[in-house]
């Protein structure tokens, strides 16, 4: 009996466990449509959750620009306006023409090609299709006369074609080089294939000097800003500007035992700025001297400055001029003074400025020795607004 149940515990574990290791029947069937084995399909990578973009911006800082990374920023910037246009509304995109201008070699297109296509996959999951017949040139005989035309010349051609490839849009390109000054613009244009209408285009241009991005609606703004400017020329209203300076100024003597005067300034200046680019600006900068042992003393004086360097918001605008004034003492004597003066502002409020004056040399009193005078090197930092 003990030798049964112990047989019987045996078959029942080997059951279990066979039960186990058997595979269990999938709950669904594999439908009938199903790739076969062996086969591979592509995905696209997905598109970034948000892509940022930011119009007018600088390719690369300096004098100089590689022609490579300039057309890289056009390119992702088109690709940037096309993810934002939407994949539902473009996709599929038919790439009629991709040209080049007459001063480039004509192969560089097929690269263009290659590269714009690759910064769009890379933006927004659509996809283009190449139009092999709008390259080609097709010839036929209308009413007697022999017809050879090229490309897309009709609009029923554009329907027949989008109809073929499934294409909503269709996307002409079209690269130019300026050389006189060296400048890069790339236009595009998207057309409706089923009414022909236009349905997004853009211009993008290099900025020769400053190698900056820019479309062809920031032209538009720019006009409007010199709008606005000959505006406020014809009524009358001045732009100003205003620096509270701080700093060390050093003024020599001669005759006194402890030499020349250091002495801190403090001063504000109230400029207006004028000119066709309105790059001068004259004012007033009134400044006061404090050494309590040495010099008390304020300077009055007339400023105008002129930029040195053409105005970009991604480097440093210095400004050069001079000022004409008097040192106001009182008690020891008043004397005309010249400055030349240098600033350079290092984003939008914040500037180091520097200037070499000469004070014309009085007696410091009436019983007094020695006299002061002389060049008087100065140097702070200011505030602008």
């Amino acid at each position: 009996m003990r030798r049964e149940a112990v047989v019987l515990l045996l078959g029942l574990l080997w059951a279990l466990d066979v039960g186990a290791q058997s595979p269990t029947p999938p709950n669904n069937a594999a439908p009938d449509n199903e790739m076969p084995a062996g086969s591979s399909i592509y995905s696209k990578p997905k598109p970034p959750v948000r892509l940022e973009t930011r119009e007018g911006r600088l390719v690369r800082p300096g004098d100089q620009v590689d022609a490579n990374d300039a057309l890289d920023e056009i390119l992702d910037e088109f690709a940037a306006d096309v993810a934002r246009l939407g994949a539902n509304r473009v996709s599929p995109i038919l790439l009629e023409r991709v040209q080049v201008s007459e001063n480039m070699n004509p192969e560089f297109a097929s690269i263009l090609e290659a590269r714009m296509v690759s910064a769009i996959y890379r933006a927004v999951n659509v996809r283009v299709v190449r139009c092999f017949e709008c390259y080609a040139t097709h010839a036929e005989v209308e009413d007697g006369a022999w017809v050879v035309r090229r490309g897309i010349s009709r609009r029923e051609d554009l329907q027949s074609l989008a109809k073929k490839y499934n294409a909503q849009v269709v996307l002409k390109a079209s690269l130019t080089l300026h050389t006189a000054p060296n400048a890069m613009a790339f236009d595009v244009e998207l057309v409706r294939a089923d009414d022909s209408s236009i349905f997004f285009a853009e211009g993008y241009r290099v900025h020769p000097h400053t190698a900056m991005l820019y479309r062809s609606a920031d032209k538009m703004q720019s006009r409007e800003v010199r709008l606005k400017d000959l505006e406020d020329r014809v009524n009358a209203r001045p732009r100003f500007n205003h620096a509270f300076h701080v700093g060390a100024m050093v003024i020599p003597t001669e005759g006194h035992p402890d030499g020349a005067i250091w002495t801190p300034y403090v001063a504000y200046r109230f400029t207006e700025a004028f000119g066709e680019d309105r790059t001068w600006r004259a004012g007033v900068t009134l400044a006061g001297v404090l050494n309590p042992t040495r010099l008390v003393g304020a300077i009055a004086s007339g400023t105008l400055l002129t930029r040195l360097n053409a105005e970009n918001v991604y480097s440093i605008n210095c400004f050069g001029g001079g000022s004409v004034g008097f040192l106001l003492t009182g008690v020891q004597g008043n004397s005309p003074m010249l400055n030349a003066q240098l600033e350079c502002v290092l984003a939008h409020r914040v500037t180091l400025q520097g200037s070499l004056g000469y004070l014309v040399p009085f007696q410091s009193s009436a019983e007094s020795t020695y006299t002061i005078g002389g060049l008087s090197p100065q140097a702070g930092v200011a505030f602008t607004w």
